[in-house]
């Protein structure tokens, strides 16, 4: 019976955030085909565009970690590029998913409905989590294989696969973190209009805090404080692999938050 009402409250999910996956994912995908295929014109005109970084200044090239890879790599062109958009834009669509998915219920009225139904809280948010887990996979699923056939498309000479395929699971694995805790958010923000702001503020935030940490030295020890530098992609690049500190930190960012989710959630006053 919990099953059967898990499937159902997932599936009637699945239609009510089906329209703002399409969008997000068809502008972000666009957007990034649109960057990708610039890059053939870069990779012919090295020594103008070499010129020009040399004149951006330090604090710039530090951001886009220009100072550890070559975006006259496509490797480094993509994580120089794109990377930036895939993270935070599509950290903000997951915070944004995450912090509305239960919230919707109490905002729209729905709530009492739904809780006149033989199901539980803890129902209703396994459900919902899935929900969010599922768009938040298909996402990168989808930015993946695209990034894979833009990679074979403009390549001017080959590249490391695996440093690739981490270069798509860390947006994942952020994606993921970001939505986990818009997730517990979502228990204490009521109103709609409300998700918004606080969602996006919060992903602006912490990006802020992952470029300060990139230009400072004495603030250095903030990346500890910020899911962005966890996956950042020279590091990835160079390295072809998520440190293992900064995988332990984003799983215990996610457990902790679906499980304070559930317990805030069940004792909470409708």
């Amino acid at each position: 019976m919990v099953m059967a009402s898990e499937m159902i409250i997932f599936i009637r999910e699945l239609k009510r955030n089906r329209k703002s996956f399409i969008i997000w994912t068809a502008s972000l995908v666009l957007f990034n085909i649109m960057i990708m295929s610039l890059f053939p014109s870069i990779a012919d005109n090295t020594k103008m565009y070499d010129e020009m970084i040399k004149e951006f200044p330090k604090g710039i090239i530090e951001v886009f970690g220009l100072d550890k890879i070559s975006m006259f790599t496509i490797l480094g062109f993509f994580g120089t590029e794109s990377y930036l958009f895939i993270t935070l834009f599509g950290s903000i669509y997951a915070m944004l998913l995450g912090a509305s998915i239960l919230s919707k219920e109490e905002s729209e009225k729905t709530i009492e409905f739904l809780l006149a139904k033989p199901v539980t809280r803890s129902t209703i948010v396994t459900a919902k989590a899935a929900n969010v887990f599922f768009y938040i996979t298909l996402f990168n699923l989808i930015f993946s294989f695209t990034n894979y056939l833009m990679f074979e498309a403009v390549k001017k000479e080959e590249y490391s696969l695996k440093a690739l395929l981490m270069l798509s699971a860390g947006p994942w694995l952020l994606h993921l973190t970001f939505a986990a805790i818009g997730l517990l958010i979502s228990v204490f923000v009521v109103k709609a209009k409300s998700v918004y702001p606080v969602s996006i503020g919060f992903v602006l935030v912490m990006y802020f805090i992952n470029v300060m940490s990139s230009i400072s030295e004495k603030l250095t020890n903030l990346k500890y404080f910020t899911p962005f530098k966890y996956v950042d992609a020279p590091d990835i690049i160079i390295n072809e692999k998520i440190e293992p500190i900064y995988l332990i930190i984003m799983l215990i960012i996610i457990t902790v938050s679906i499980a304070a989710t559930y317990v805030l959630y069940n004792r909470k006053n409708m």
